[in-house]
């Protein structure tokens, strides 16, 4: 019986550690941070302030993330997303195009969330 109670002590604590608030970003955060670097390049590169990029289907975005000593976690972020361009508001295409993201961003802990704070594009492609 105390083999029992032994072994159940020690599953309830792992259980416990898992649940602890301890994981990386999720894709949504991948999302928002894709999002919001495309809408600076964008913004850069066409001297709109109205420019906004938009992921439009995330399905096949992937992430991949290392946690830092400093609690940062650095991710792979790679896959295709369907996305698309407003200015004022507006679309640029009728329908979102594909791109083939192969992004490094580092996120860090922020409240609840997470906080991107350096994004690299290591080839990211269109099409």
């Amino acid at each position: 019986m105390k083999r029992v109670m032994a072994v159940a002590a020690v599953v309830a604590t792992l259980v416990l550690a898992g649940c602890s608030g301890d994981r990386g970003p999720s894709k949504e955060y991948a999302v928002k941070a894709v999002e919001a670097y495309f809408t600076q390049q964008g913004r850069d590169a066409t001297l709109q302030r109205t420019w906004q990029f938009d992921v439009t289907d995330a399905g096949d975005l992937s992430l991949k993330c290392e946690k830092k000593p400093n609690g940062d976690q650095e991710c792979a972020v790679s896959g295709r997303v369907m996305a698309q361009g407003k200015l004022g508001g507006q679309p640029t295409t009728p329908e979102g195009k594909p791109m083939n993201l192969k992004l490094h961003v580092v996120f860090r802990p922020q409240g609840e969330g997470w906080q991107p704070v350096d994004v690299k594009d290591e080839g990211t492609s269109a099409g």
